[in-house]
């Protein structure tokens, strides 16, 4: 095959069932947020480097796809959402309090084997902050992934609050606090141990850090976790973790939700609560989330904010073996004609369509051809056009 045949690395195609499961999906998840009261938003695949190569929404410039506009300023592919929707609430829209929610495109770039191309569906609530506020994203969070659905899931639910909070009490610097948290995050005890040893630390921080990666599970683990808070800042976290599962207990949620402090994030994004979905098969978490006050602070507006972006890929993947995927609606009725009958048969099929059926029009073949599609496709009725007389070759059940 040559080359100019092939798919770049990191992209697919979407055929014909995975288009139709993938859109059913995309389309319940939006028709869900617009009841609790979101409404649609989009925003170009285009961007401005500048919008991502500073602030809280800073990323590595290496991970992105980049192209040169006319006047040579640097273009890129958008990797998420929410930098564009701040962008959009910071600098066209009045103060206040809005709820978002999208779909779209996003692009990463990767080496090797990588997904660059994925498809989000998520929400945005910004201009508020608080616990009420946190709870009802984390509700609508998992009530979406049950109105997809989809039913054995766990949402994970951290606070960085907690890790900065032990970070506070550290001499560290930005790039040994980097490695810490990737370590915490990433549960890697032996390599917590080698820092400890590395950086200096005393017996008692040592014991601090090697600690968090064990505080998950249960509401159990926040009178843990309180134990080993060193200051007001990791026992606020606490605090506030213990609202949240009080308010998600109330609406039984409490059967998806899971606790885990070594939940950390971008700490340079995240100012709060964070939380991942997962579910079992998936390589990969479905969704993710958390508050992220400080994203807006670029167009020097301070526009409190947290949300969640679901994957569309990853969720169909789970829905798949759940058994759970959406399956493509059996057209109604089959049609087909001679050379003599297309006009009649186009006018037949436009009034079924209009009374609200879904047809296959197979338009000039065999009437044999017809009565087999039907048979082998589920379609209960087939007419089959001689000139302008129609007749009907199959009627079922």
């Amino acid at each position: 095959m040559t080359k100019k045949f092939r798919q770049p690395q990191g992209v697919s195609d979407v055929l014909t069932r995975q288009c139709y499961a993938k859109n059913k999906i995309e389309r319940q998840l939006l028709d869900c947020f617009a009841r609790y009261g979101y409404n649609q938003i989009d925003t170009p695949v285009l961007e401005y480097g500048d919008l991502y190569s500073a602030g809280a929404g800073k990323v590595n410039m290496n991970k992105l796809f980049k192209l040169t506009d006319y006047d040579g300023s640097l273009l890129v592919l958008r990797p998420d959402m929410t930098m564009p929707i701040s962008r959009i609430v910071s600098t066209k829209i009045p103060e206040g309090k809005y709820k978002f929610c999208y779909r779209g495109k996003m692009f990463r770039f990767s080496q090797g084997v990588g997904t660059r191309e994925f498809s989000q569906v998520g929400i945005e609530l910004m201009g508020a902050s608080g616990i009420c506020c946190d709870a009802e994203v984390v509700s609508l969070a998992i009530a979406s992934l049950i109105e997809a659905g989809l039913e054995e899931f766990i949402i994970d639910i951290g606070h960085v609050g907690f890790f900065k909070g032990l970070l506070s009490s550290l001499r560290l610097s930005d790039e040994e606090r980097k490695e810490l948290a990737e370590l915490v995050e990433s549960k890697n005890s032996i390599g917590e141990q080698l820092f400890a040893k590395k950086t200096g630390l005393t017996r008692e921080q040592q014991e601090s850090i090697l600690k968090m990666p064990m505080l998950f599970g249960g509401d159990e683990v926040f009178d843990e976790a309180e134990k080993y808070s060193v200051n007001d800042e990791m026992r606020e976290a606490v605090k506030t973790l213990r609202k949240l599962d009080a308010i998600l207990k109330a609406q039984g949620y409490d059967k998806y939700v899971s606790y885990d402090l070594s939940l950390v994030g971008e700490m340079s994004y995240y100012s709060g609560i964070v939380f991942k979905g997962m579910c079992e098969g998936v390589g990969s978490s479905i969704l993710s989330g958390g508050r992220y006050d400080h994203l807006c602070d670029s167009f020097d507006r301070d526009i409190p904010s947290v949300g969640f972006a679901i994957g569309s890929d990853m969720l169909l993947l789970a829905l798949a073996g759940a058994g759970k995927l959406p399956v493509r609606e059996t057209r109604d009725v089959a049609v087909g004609c001679d050379e003599e009958g297309v006009a009649e048969a186009l006018s037949f099929v436009r009034g079924l369509v209009a009374e609200g059926n879904y047809v296959v029009n197979l338009s000039v073949c065999k009437e044999s051809d017809v009565k087999e599609y039907a048979e082998n496709n589920g379609i209960k009725q087939a007419y089959y056009f001689r000139g302008d007389k129609p007749r009907c070759i199959l009627k079922r059940n």
